[in-house]
């Protein structure tokens, strides 16, 4: 368990999406952050939500997907705030499409931001947090890295990298003092490229959430070492455990609720838009 107060934090993806709102929410918690992502108006604007909490936060424009940039992301941090101690891996993309669609570069965008990204800025934080014995990674993954996702191949793929990517790395650490986390939120509410699908009637076993829940949902990792939260509605939670149980049944009953269905909606809207 990591107290946050006055740890420095680095958060990846804090320029859009629920990025701000995980920022708020360490802020609040008294974490030194440095907020990281490809847009710097972006992330003046994040900034400026912050500010008011506690530090001045610091503002690092950086591809993740890029090697120099995370470095440069590290030694940044490591010279204006001190050696970070937590991280928070958020930055992603997402690509809808049936995957015959997708063109390899789709596909290598996606993987080298949401996986490839968040692994290798993970592997540069990490010694720090081990020379300190102290200090917790939180990766923000998806229900869809735990179930069948269809029209979201790429991205799902990623997802499911992540899962086991938090839990290889959290059984190797175990006892280092270096804990290791996921959030798993489902379709988030006002913010996020789920903001913008034009599909028609969302079914209701897709369920959405508020970016306040999966601020929260970080921060209780770091409080608590907990190796993963899911973020969803009741019946996705439940939809959760049932995926690991009976896989083929899940898919049915999200192919008999329309779910599928209304992914390839959202698919054929986003390629019409391209």
């Amino acid at each position: 368990m990591l107290e946050p107060r006055g740890a420095v934090g680095i958060l990846t993806g804090a320029s859009r999406g629920v990025g701000p709102y995980i920022a708020e929410h360490l802020a609040r918690a008294g974490v030194r952050l440095a907020l990281v992502a490809r847009t710097e108006d972006g992330l003046r604007e994040t900034a400026r939500r912050v500010r008011h909490h506690g530090h001045e936060p610091l503002v690092v424009p950086a591809d993740i997907s890029d090697e120099d940039d995370q470095r440069r992301v590290v030694d940044t941090v490591r010279s204006t705030l001190g050696p970070p101690s937590i991280l928070v891996n958020n930055a992603a993309v997402e690509h809808i499409s049936r995957f015959q669609d997708a063109t390899v570069e789709d596909i290598k965008r996606v993987i080298l931001v949401n996986l490839f990204g968040t692994e290798a800025l993970t592997r540069l934080v990490l010694p720090h947090l081990l020379s300190a014995g102290r200090g917790h990674i939180v990766t923000i993954g998806s229900v869809a890295g735990r179930t069948a996702y269809p029209y979201g191949t790429v991205n799902s793929s990623t997802k499911h990298g992540v899962v086991g990517f938090t839990w290889s790395l959290r059984e190797e650490l175990r006892g280092t003092g270096v804990g290791v986390s996921a959030v798993y939120p489902t379709l988030i509410s006002d913010v996020g490229i789920s903001a913008r699908w034009q599909a028609g009637r969302r079914p209701p076993l897709l369920g959405r959430v508020g970016p306040d829940e999966v601020a929260r949902a970080v921060l209780k990792c770091i409080r608590k070492n907990k190796v993963e939260i899911t973020v969803s509605p009741p019946m996705e939670k439940i939809a959760d455990v049932m995926g690991a149980v009976s896989p083929r049944l899940t898919s049915w009953v999200a192919r008999r609720g329309g779910v599928h269905s209304y992914l390839r909606k959202v698919a054929e809207t986003q390629e019409r838009s391209r």
